[in-house]
């Protein structure tokens, strides 16, 4: 389930200058199942500090596995069936599998990318 991803800046957005608002929703297979993206959702993408853009972006072809992430870590998606570790670890599996599709050959930024939702993503996740 390949559908573009039609974003709008958000110059206004008083909490960050890095978001955009998705426009038409995005639905995606997941090893859970779809999970639909609604149009309205906000997002910055990949969390990257600034310090690090040129290795990884925070926007890019990485897009696609970064929106999914965003979601499901604000909606805390499976957390009730699966518990609050197991649900994360399995976002985090996620976004490392549509990272791996989307950019096969950048295996060390991926993986950077991944290891850092697991390292710092808890506070995120439980906030």
């Amino acid at each position: 389930m390949n559908q573009p991803i039609v974003v709008r800046y958000k110059e206004e957005d008083p909490l960050k200058s890095d978001r955009w608002e998705l426009v038409n929703s995005v639905t995606y297979l997941t090893r859970l199942g779809e999970v639909t993206v609604p149009s309205g959702y906000t997002t910055d993408f990949a969390s990257v500090p600034m310090l690090l853009w040129g290795f990884i972006p925070p926007i890019g072809r990485h897009n696609r596995a970064c929106l999914l992430h965003d979601w499901w870590y604000d909606n805390r998606l499976f957390q009730e069936q699966l518990g609050r570790k197991k649900a994360r670890w399995v976002a985090d599996q996620e976004l490392y599998a549509h990272l791996r599709t989307v950019e096969p050959r950048k295996f060390i930024r991926n993986y950077c990318m991944y290891l850092a939702c697991r390292l710092f993503g808890r506070s995120w996740w439980i906030h």
